[in-house]
Formats: structure tokens, C-alpha cells, sequence
């Protein structure tokens, strides 16, 4: 033996006496630790578990199908405990081989240590396991964390299983995957649990979809995308916008124990991404725009006019009927045309009409585009607002919502005077001549003064059909012509 070998050898006795010697942590056979590769020897090697604990592995252990050695110096590995007998010897899990095969098995199933199989093929109610020329059975519902709906697409695999039960002396062994994959689940879901915490921005995969939201997996753990979180905007189901498997950004809202003590984790999709507001409305004051009614309430109706916006139209918006419920002409679903009255973006709120929408459309459609100033003289549309003693009070929209004048009664037509209020009906379409506009503003309209005119103009049509004064001369010359037949 060499000077070096000798001095190996030396330092490894060293190594094994002061690991078994070492206070270090109490640990027990089956549990799973981990730590950091200290010294690799010809035969063993030393793994660093902390807390001056050291673990003895076969470096078989860390070989490849062709022999060579899978770690270095340094690297953290992960193992289990097979014995604490004369220190802590770790194993991936155990060989079942030799002719004390039966034996190992017992000792696996006591000291909770996997061992690894091969499933072989697949019979009634689970699968026929090979460990390594030993027979046992795994149940269908311990081959995997979820209902395995194909159970030939594990055959050939080899998994790592825990002895469940060994009867009749070794002839009927019952293994489970499950209860290993379980475990590393509990493990993994511990660490998530630490580091997740309200705000935290992370990664995980949809498993499934309900009619209320989404469940993501973020690690072992599950955490609840409510339907109302997945995007700004309204959607029937969860599968309008996810699917399972798919990854996703979350956003943690809120950790909370439900009623077993478990943690409840709520999540969000929609707020990663910028809402309507933020990106803009796309449309501004005085535009008519589409929007489906998403909500109906005593005073009015909520419609949403961008992805996770809604506008009010107030109940004496909707029509110039007087309504006493907004149900009576609308429903949630209805699609509808409105008038912004106005975008509050501090407040993110926005008043909308469907009446003026109608009344805005059908004159834009009917006269063209709107007036650029108000003028005597002018004939429009208007639409009446109010009826008072003394005339009409008329809305003028093409000059804007609040832009109104008054027909006194003295100027309606002599057709429409009598019971004005029965034939004027709030929100009644007329038409109207402005007959002055006063140093204040106010405006005077006019039907009598239109009907003057229309009268003057047929007149004056009259006059030039009838003008036949080429062909007939003037009175004066039709007497001058009788008064010479008759001399």
C-alpha cells in the first residue's frame, strides 16, 4: 500500500469513527435528509448532513450503468436513512437482490425505505411489480397521485415503491408509488408555503377548472384563481380563457387557514395585466358606443363598454318613457347602443344614455353632421323636455345635451294649440325654427313662424306656376280689349 492510500485509509478511519462518535442531529431510519458531498472514498462516501451529523453512503450509490461516478466534492445530494447502527448510513433506496432478498424487504418495509421496482404488466384492480425477480402487487390506486386513466402507459417504467405488506412469507407483497410521491408532495408544498406570502408574483400549472375558477399547482401546494380574477373582462366559465396543464403567471391576494386549518391561497391572473383604464377606453364624452348589459338594478343598468369596465345608464337614461323598473326594457345580455355623458377617471366611473343615443344616431342620419353654431332662422329637430303653462321647453341635441329653448304657446301652429300637454308627450320629436337668441343665450323657437314661411313659399310657387303674363298681357290690356269689342 501506498504512502497515500495509507493516509486515505487513515483519514476515512477518522472520518467513520468521528461520524458515529458525533453528537450531531437524531435522525431515523426510512426519514429523508439532505446535505452537501464532504469526501469521496474508494468504497464510501461522506455526505455533510449538518449540524455536525455526517451520513455513510456505498459509492454505488452514485454510479452510473457504465460505472462512473455521478457526483463531486461539494454537491448536495438527497437520501434516506437505512440504519443509524454504527452511524448513519443513508441509501436511495434499497437493491432488492441475493439470497437474502426477502430479508431486505422486511427491513425496507420496517425502516420505511423505498425499494425499486419495474411494473411488469398489468392485471385486475392494479399492476404486477418486479423487484428484481420477487413478485408483488401495486393497487391501481397506489400507482400514481391522481386516477391513472390508461394504466398501460406505466408499463416498463421503473418507480421507486414502499412496502406496504409482505404475507405468506414473501408470496403476496402489496407496494405503493402513491404513498412515496405523496410524501415528496408534503415535502415540497412545506417549501413553498415559506416562501410564498400576499403580493409575490410566480409560476404554476392549471390542474383543474370549475364553474367558480381555476386551481393552479405552485409546487406541491394548490392555491384558487376565482373566475372574477382570471381576466378584466366577464367570462361564462373558466374554460373560455385556461385549460389544464396550461402554465400561468399568478399573483398571490391572500393566505388564509380555511376551516380545517389547511392554508387557503387565493390567486390572480387579471392583476399582471393591465386593466382598460390603464391601457385607455378607446372611445371618449359625446361618443355612442356598444356595450352588453352586465347588471340590473333598481336605479338603473350596468353596461360593461371595455374589458372590466362597466358604465351606468341611470333609469331616466334609458327611455323618455317614464319607467319604474329598468327591467321592463332591458335584461342582462341585451346588447345596447349609448351616448357617453361622461368618463370620470379618477373615480373609474361613466354615465351613459341609451335615449340619446337613439336621438343623437337618428339625427345625425336624417341631417348630417351637426351645426357648427346656433343662428336664427335656422329649422331642426327637437325633442320635448317639459311642458309648462306658458309653452314648451325644447332639447336641442344638436347642440349638445344640456342646449334647450323655449316654444312659447303663442308660437305653436294653430293646428297643434289645445290640450298641449296630451299632445305633447315628453320625449316627442318636433320640429322647430329658432326665431331669436337673446344677449343671455336663451333661445325662442318658433312653429308659426316655420309655417309662415312654408305658407310664403308656396305662394310664391304659385305665383310663378301661374305667371302667364306672356301669353295673356296684363288685366289692364284684357279690359282695354273688351272695351274695343264693344265700341
Amino acid at each position: 500500500m501506498t504512502e497515500k492510500e495509507m493516509n486515505e485509509e487513515i483519514s476515512f478511519e477518522e472520518l467513520l469513527k468521528a461520524s458515529s462518535e458525533a453528537p450531531g442531529r437524531r435522525v431515523r431510519p426510512g426519514e429523508r435528509v439532505s446535505g452537501r458531498v464532504a469526501k469521496i472514498g474508494k468504497d464510501t462516501v461522506f455526505v455533510d448532513l449538518g449540524g455536525k451529523s455526517e451520513g455513510l453512503a456505498d459509492i454505488g450509490e452514485f454510479l452510473d450503468g457504465k460505472g462512473n461516478l455521478t457526483i463531486k466534492q461539494g454537491d448536495r445530494v438527497e437520501m434516506r436513512v437505512a440504519s443509524v447502527k454504527d452511524g448513519i448510513h443513508l441509501t436511495k433506496g434499497m437493491k432488492v437482490q441475493g439470497a437474502d432478498a426477502l430479508d431486505i424487504l422486511r427491513e425496507a418495509k420496517e425502516n420505511l425505505i423505498p425499494v425499486e421496482g419495474r411494473v411488469s404488466s398489468v392485471i385486475k384492480g392494479g399492476f404486477e411489480i418486479d423487484l428484481s425477480g420477487i413478485r408483488a402487487f401495486c393497487p391501481l390506486s397506489q400507482i400514481d397521485l391522481i386516477f391513472t386513466e390508461k394504466p398501460e402507459d406505466h408499463l416498463g417504467a421503473r418507480y421507486p415503491f414502499r412496502i406496504m405488506e409482505i404475507k405468506e412469507r414473501g408470496k403476496n407483497i402489496i407496494v405503493s408509488r402513491r404513498m412515496l410521491l405523496e410524501e415528496e408532495r408534503e415535502k415540497i408544498s412545506k417549501e413553498t408555503l415559506e416562501r410564498l406570502k400576499p403580493d409575490l408574483e410566480c409560476e404554476g400549472k392549471v390542474t383543474k377548472l370549475t364553474n367558480f375558477g381555476a386551481f393552479v399547482d405552485l409546487g406541491g401546494i394548490e392555491g384558487m384563481v376565482h373566475i372574477s380574477e382570471i381576466l378584466h373582462g366577464r367570462i361564462d366559465h373558466p374554460s373560455g380563457a385556461l385549460k389544464p396543464g396550461q402554465q400561468v403567471k399568478v399573483k398571490v391576494l391572500k393566505i388564509e387557514p380555511d376551516k380545517e386549518g389547511r392554508p387557503k391561497i387565493s390567486l390572480s391572473i387579471k392583476a399582471l395585466e393591465p386593466d382598460s383604464w390603464e391601457k385607455g377606453l378607446g372611445f371618449e364624452e359625446g361618443e355612442i358606443i356598444r356595450g352588453k348589459v352586465s347588471r340590473i338594478t333598481d336605479f338603473g343598468a350596468f353596461v360593461e363598454v371595455a374589458p372590466g369596465v362597466d358604465g351606468l345608464v341611470h333609469i331616466s337614461e334609458i327611455s323618455y318613457e317614464r319607467l319604474s323598473h329598468p327591467s321592463r326594457l332591458l335584461k342582462e345580455g341585451d346588447e345596447v347602443e349609448a351616448l357617453v355623458l361622461g368618463i370620470d377617471s379618477e373615480a373609474h366611473r361613466i354615465s351613459l344614455s341609451i335615449k340619446e343615443a337613439g336621438v343623437k344616431k337618428k339625427i345625425s342620419e336624417e341631417e348630417g353632421p351637426d351645426k357648427a353654431r346656433l343662428e336664427a332662422g335656422q329649422v331642426l329637430k327637437g325633442i320635448v323636455e317639459d311642458v309648462k303653462p306658458y309653452g314648451l321647453f325644447i332639447r336641442l341635441p344638436q347642440f349638445g345635451r344640456k342646449m334647450r329653448g323655449l316654444l312659447p304657446n303663442e308660437e305653436l301652429r294653430a293646428s297643434e294649440k289645445g290640450d298641449v300637454k296630451k299632445k305633447f308627450p315628453r320625449g316627442r320629436e318636433i320640429q322647430v325654427e329658432i326665431v331669436s337668441i337673446d344677449e343671455k343665450g336663451k333661445i325662442r323657437l318658433s312653429q308659426r313662424a316655420m309655417e309662415e314661411r312654408e305658407d310664403r313659399e308656396d305662394y310664391e310657387k304659385f305665383l310663378k306656376k301661374e305667371d302667364r303674363s306672356e301669353k295673356l298681357g296684363t288685366l289692364g290690356d284684357v279690359f282695354k280689349n273688351l272695351k274695343l269689342k264693344k265700341e
